[in-house]
């Protein structure tokens, strides 16, 4: 394998120090317009890339941010957080280092034991829990920016979704419809993002003089086996309300599949609306109403803030808190009751 050319490769073919090659190839102002052409031209020639390790040890910096998330895949939000995160640190001159814990507390943590020995300058984490004991432990002093609903509010960097808003805005909008009848399905395991849509599905229900159903079934590993249990539990129950909001949108897409297999139409017999806003929008069968999460402004902002700590140290920094918004489609419509009686 041949040797990979360094700085020295390049000083030996110019006559140059390492130092001034270096210089050159930064375009420091006290070489020469012609000593940088001639020393670029023998880079690109030999294809030298500069040694970002080497240079981030020797000036006791690194541009290395570290991620750990529950999981990715098609199935969760983590993968729209890290591609946002992934393009916003590159346009910053940074690189992120993931890691997926596949939602294992050990696995998070060893993540992030490795992080930090590979001199990560923060970690951004999405925890599989809301206890991050055990993560601020594994980090040491290296800054931990939380990110999500699962993370006490009080950890010192935040970046969290208010999902108390989620049931606020999921009641408010199946009641403008007409529905009384409502019911939320969630899973395990329980955490502050389960217990926060809940809080306010609860909430918004009751302000409205209506009783709040909660079915929690299965878990956040297969929501879409949890939402077909969960409706094919209210249907054999036969207390099947006249509308659902699921805790995710693959959950309520199993809750769809379900309800379709026994006969039913939706939102013809029943509507259902989901949490995330993931990739149902492009399928116009689907219509998934939902509530969308910034899944993206939270990636970039939690980017932001690396940077900021990395580059002027542990300076505080306000405590950011993201809101879902609304987004209708088709899988919501009034009661049956109101379109026979309209």
């Amino acid at each position: 394998m041949a040797k990979r050319p360094t700085l020295k490769t390049i000083g030996q073919l110019t006559g140059l120090s390492h130092v001034a090659v270096s210089k050159a190839l930064r375009d420091a102002p006290d070489i020469s317009v012609a000593t940088k052409k001639r020393v670029k031209k023998i880079a690109e020639e030999l294809g030298y890339t500069p040694n970002v390790a080497a240079r981030n040890l020797y000036l006791q910096r690194t541009s290395t941010i570290g991620m750990v998330v529950p999981a990715m895949g098609d199935n969760t939000a983590y993968d729209l957080i890290f591609n946002e995160a992934s393009a916003a640190a590159a346009a910053l001159g940074y690189c992120v280092m993931l890691g997926s814990s596949h939602r294992s507390t050990h696995l998070e943590e060893r993540h992030c034991r490795m992080m930090v020995g590979n001199q990560v300058g923060v970690l951004i984490v999405a925890s599989c829990t809301s206890d991050v004991s055990r993560i601020k432990a594994a980090c040491g002093p290296t800054p931990v920016i939380f990110i999500g609903g699962k993370t006490a509010p009080g950890e010192k960097y935040t970046l969290l979704c208010d999902y108390r808003h989620s049931g606020a805005l999921a009641v408010e909008h199946l009641t403008g419809l007409g529905h009384r009848d409502i019911a939320l399905l969630t899973y395990g395991p329980e955490n502050r993002t389960i217990l926060q849509k809940e809080e306010g599905f609860a909430r918004a229900m009751e302000e409205r003089g209506l009783v709040p159903r909660i079915i929690r079934t299965g878990c956040a590993a297969n929501a879409m086996q949890a939402g077909m249990d969960a409706a094919a539990l209210l249907l054999e129950q036969d207390s099947l309300p006249t509308a659902l909001w699921c805790a995710s949108d693959y959950m309520a897409i199993g809750a769809i599949s379900q309800l379709k297999l026994r006969g039913l139409s939706v939102p013809g017999d029943i509507s259902v609306m989901g949490h995330d806003d993931l990739y149902f929008g492009l399928y116009p069968d689907i219509g998934l109403t939902t509530l969308h999460t910034p899944m993206a402004e939270l990636g970039q902002a939690a980017v932001e803030l690396a940077v900021a700590l990395m580059e002027r140290g542990g300076q505080e920094q306000p405590r950011q808190v993201f809101r879902p918004s609304l987004v209708v489609r088709s899988s919501t419509g009034a009661p049956p009751t109101l379109k026979k009686g309209s």
